[in-house]
């Protein structure tokens, strides 16, 4: 190692690097010491074991700030503190030590990677599900299918819907959806407001319908491409829950189609 003795000008601050190269004092830099830490360790690796005054004079950093850096430099186990007589004495920990507290680091990192991986969305054969809260939520879920531009299979409660819905959705959104040349076919509760939607609407909005005999669904679902939209109508707090995941997509696809193939057409 090449010893050098000048001083470096950074920024506001000057920087004894009498012990070690400029490239070697970036390099403590990297694993995130402080200019003024960084001063101080130094100033220590040279001197030993040193008083504050001393240490303060050796690294240029004030008597104020070099007692602030070595609390921080003795939490991270890079100074030591012992007490001779009335006075306070500092010692550097050895460089190795750098490298054995960077070691220590990434082992803690690596015990949490599995958490981590736990609760990550974003893997490719994991589903990908996301929650929206409230109306302007649910809304944000109908955007995404007129993007995704798929044909929608749905299990629909109308009378719901239009309750719940604004009046300014219930008439944009299926528009904007048929003159994007999106087909929807769904399976609808049976009640006397949708019958006489599906009468009136159902060609001019690209739908096709056939009707269930049920009771209340209170729910939504909505089938299209990979995903699967899940919306509950509650009137007090609506929500929806977007789902990304082809084998779930696919299976219910799958149990529409046969409740699809049960029901009888619509007389026209």
């Amino acid at each position: 190692m090449l010893i050098i003795n000048h001083i470096v000008a950074k920024g506001n601050m000057t920087i004894n690097v009498s012990f070690l190269e400029e490239k070697d004092a970036e390099l403590l830099r990297s694993l995130g010491l402080s200019e003024g830490e960084l001063a101080v360790y130094l100033a220590l690796l040279e001197l030993g074991q040193a008083h504050i005054q001393d240490i303060s004079r050796k690294s240029c950093v004030t008597r104020a700030s070099t007692y602030n850096h070595l609390a921080a430099l003795k939490e991270r186990q890079l100074v030591s503190e012992t007490k001779k007589g009335k006075r306070h004495v500092y010692a550097a920990a050895h460089p190795s030590q750098l490298l054995q507290l960077e070691r220590a680091r990434i082992a803690a990192v690596e015990k949490l990677i599995p958490q981590l991986l736990a609760i990550d969305n974003s893997g490719q054969k994991k589903p990908k599900v996301t929650y929206h809260e409230g109306i302007a939520g649910m809304e944000e879920m109908y955007n995404v299918m007129l993007h995704d531009k798929q044909t929608i299979y749905a299990w629909e409660d109308l009378d719901r819907m239009f309750d719940i819905m604004p009046q300014s959705f219930t008439k944009n959104y299926p528009e904007e959806r048929s003159a994007k040349k999106i087909p929807l076919r769904t399976i609808t509760r049976d009640t006397p407001f949708a019958r006489k939607f599906i009468t009136e609407k159902n060609i001019g909005y690209s739908r096709e319908s056939r009707l269930l005999a049920a009771e209340e669904f209170g729910t939504d679902i909505e089938i299209f491409g990979n995903k699967v939209a899940l919306f509950s109508l509650r009137k007090d707090s609506p929500f929806g829950v977007l789902i990304e995941d082809p084998g779930l997509a696919r299976t219910l696809k799958i149990i529409w189609q046969e409740q699809w193939d049960q029901l009888a057409p619509i007389a026209k």
